[in-house]
């Protein structure tokens, strides 16, 4: 019968890697869904993103989209 210090050492053994879907300095196209302006800060990477009635499209650190998509006012393009 192994110790619970032995089942605790087997577990932390089999962790999964978890693979990275986005790099650093990767980016996506984000569009914001209201035509007022706003300015947003990426939770991430501390990034300013400015939407406005003319640019609503902007190349964006994918992992700051992610966080922004989640807010229901953006999407991918």
């Amino acid at each position: 019968m192994a110790c619970c210090g032995q089942q605790r050492a087997a577990l932390t053994q089999n962790k999964p890697a978890i693979a990275q879907t986005h790099t650093a300095g990767s980016s996506v196209n984000v569009r914001f869904k209201q035509p007022s302006p706003v300015l947003v800060r990426g939770p991430i990477t501390g990034r300013h993103y400015q939407f406005n009635g003319s640019v609503n499209t902007l190349s964006v650190d994918a992992r700051d989209a992610a966080a922004l998509i989640k807010t229901g006012y953006f999407q991918l393009v």
